[in-house]
């Protein structure tokens, strides 16, 4: 797909979606691919970059003056504010990506809550004192069957603390938590509009299977329809995708998911 049928595509998409900024997913060790995505941003097909922060990575290869949201390294990479044993590391690592944040002035800082205990999870969140904050939801079980924190609009009240952080809507984790509770995910993911998202993060799946899965736009079974219309109800329209590459040193496939948003 060539870049004016891109532009043409998103000029469209962004006039039908109210203005929306869609996200390019790049992760810290992702330096080949600084310059495509600032190339991007630049022609205005992208809006912004999330980037996601692998531990004894180097913040400077992403001093560049472009629209930056950061994500917090999560449970594979040992962040677990649900697990007590893990609250010095999990600390550690999420004051190092807040200064990751202060460094390249990002909008937000996006962090998985875990699994293990709630009570330890919000005793831990109560010591993070930073309004850029955004809990992500998460599917109801982990890829390695453990019960994650953070998985319905009642746990989400909770962790969120009264409205001192906001909550990023993960479009597929909802749908995940709604196969695995048996229940209808259109309006599951709807719920979760109450907390007034202040991002999104969209990709495909099946309703067959509760695990996190991250498909292409069009491979899987979710209704975009539905999905998008949550986002237009909210006055925050930051989306990232997170959907994967066939080619990781390209940004195609991205502009694919794009364009088949866009039709």
């Amino acid at each position: 797909m060539g870049n004016l049928r891109v532009l043409w595509l998103w000029h469209y998409l962004n006039n039908k979606m109210k203005k929306i900024k869609f996200g390019l997913k790049l992760w810290s060790t992702n330096i080949e691919l600084i310059d495509q995505a600032i190339h991007l941003i630049d022609e205005k097909i992208f809006d912004y970059i999330e980037l996601f922060v692998i531990p004894d990575t180097q913040l400077s290869p992403f001093m560049i003056d472009v629209p930056y949201i950061i994500h917090i390294p999560h449970e594979k990479f040992g962040v677990n504010i649900g697990d007590a044993s893990k609250k010095e590391y999990s600390l550690q690592k999420i004051n190092e990506s807040i200064k990751w944040a202060d460094r390249l002035n990002a909008k937000y800082l996006i962090l998985h809550a875990g699994h293990g205990s709630m009570k330890h999870a919000t005793d831990v969140l109560r010591e993070i004192a930073d309004d850029r904050l955004l809990i992500e939801n998460v599917p109801k079980v982990g890829l390695n069957d453990e019960p994650m924190i953070g998985y319905s609009p009642a746990q989400i009240e909770e962790l969120i603390g009264g409205g001192d952080k906001g909550l990023c809507l993960d479009f597929g984790h909802a749908v995940k938590a709604a196969v695995s509770l048996g229940v209808d995910y259109r309006e599951y993911v709807q719920d979760f509009l109450v907390f007034d998202p202040k991002m999104f993060h969209i990709s495909d799946g099946t309703l067959d299977n509760e695990k996190d899965e991250h498909l292409n736009i069009g491979e899987g079974d979710y209704d975009f329809v539905v999905l998008m219309n949550c986002v237009n109800r909210s006055e925050f329209k930051y989306v990232t995708l997170e959907t994967p590459r066939t080619n990781l040193d390209s940004f195609e496939d991205d502009l694919k998911n794009l364009g088949k948003l866009a039709s």
